[in-house]
């Protein structure tokens, strides 16, 4: 799959540095949080800062809450806002706008050659799912699980009606097999704080769980869509995106350790396959058929 570059034109101001943003009249753009982390297994992607009772002098995005103090200005949003509107709690790492067919990246040495900022695209070996075994190797009561701490979370939003194609290749030590879950809307809890402790993707939550990141009975705003646990460079998974709809992805590594292990960088290859219009008049139920949770080989894509 040849990926191109995205030409970026519009020029704007983030966090007072003068910026040549990411607002594009091409197929697509990405936005990116600053919000950046020194332990490579600490949670990123917080958007507020706060520093809480412990008075360390250090403002942190977990005391936030996801929601208390100030917010990490965005590079490639008006502003620096937060992507979509989004008044979600939990964490979120990059959006991707899509304005036509076409491919895109995410990475972070994509947001260093749009924006001037490397920001941090990164997870854990077992952030997604880990393989079931602690720390010291024995093999856990509840078996494989995700966990909160290294998950990264994205928005991809179409302006068109298309079949989006994910791809992701690791930029490190993580064996190249990631899970996938892609949720229908984006979070919207706003009546708790948000936890960046905790498992999800397990026995207890598994996969088709449209409430993953909280305890039962607080809403998230979030409808489980589908999700595949092998996906690389080239085993893709692809769904059907509806023309204006929001959708959350949340990704990592999957059964290749545990979460804090093998933290290192991805590259995310989105692109966005036209439907024709004759399909699209048979409504979502066709839509359905063609575009949610397939797995196939992109060597193979015809």
């Amino acid at each position: 799959m040849i990926k191109t570059k995205l030409a970026k034109a519009v020029s704007m101001t983030v966090a007072g540095v003068a910026l040549s943003a990411g607002a594009s009249t091409a197929s697509a753009h990405v936005m990116y949080n600053t919000f950046t982390t020194t332990a490579a297994s600490a949670t990123d992607g917080w958007n507020y800062t706060y520093d809480g009772p412990d008075v360390d002098t250090v403002a942190t995005g977990p005391e936030s809450g996801g929601y208390q103090g100030t917010q990490v200005p965005w590079l490639g949003t008006a502003g620096g806002a937060l992507p979509f509107g989004y008044t979600g709690r939990a964490h979120l790492n990059w959006a991707a706008a899509i304005h036509g067919p076409g491919t895109l990246e995410v990475s972070a040495a994509d947001a260093l050659a749009d924006y001037g900022v490397a920001a941090e695209i990164d997870t854990g070996a077992g952030a997604w799912k880990d393989n079931g075994l602690d720390a010291n190797g024995v093999p856990t009561a509840t078996g494989p699980t995700g966990w909160k701490h290294q998950i990264d979370m994205g928005l991809i939003k179409s302006d068109i009606s298309t079949v989006l194609r994910l791809n992701l290749t690791s930029l490190g030590t993580i064996n190249g097999n990631f899970g996938v879950t892609v949720f229908k809307g984006m979070d919207t809890t706003n009546s708790v704080a948000y936890s960046h402790h905790g498992s999800w993707n397990n026995t207890g939550k598994p996969e088709n769980t449209s409430n993953p990141f909280y305890n039962t009975g607080v809403g998230s705003g979030m409808e489980y869509l589908t999700h595949d646990a092998t996906v690389d460079a080239v085993n893709y998974l692809e769904f059907f995106a509806e023309a204006g709809q929001v959708y959350t992805i949340a990704l990592g590594g999957n059964g290749v350790g545990r979460w804090n292990a093998n933290v290192s960088g991805y590259e995310l290859s989105i692109a966005a396959v036209p439907v024709p219009g004759a399909v699209w008049l048979f409504g979502s139920a066709m839509a359905g058929m063609i575009g949610f949770g397939g797995r196939r080989k992109a060597a193979a894509a015809a």
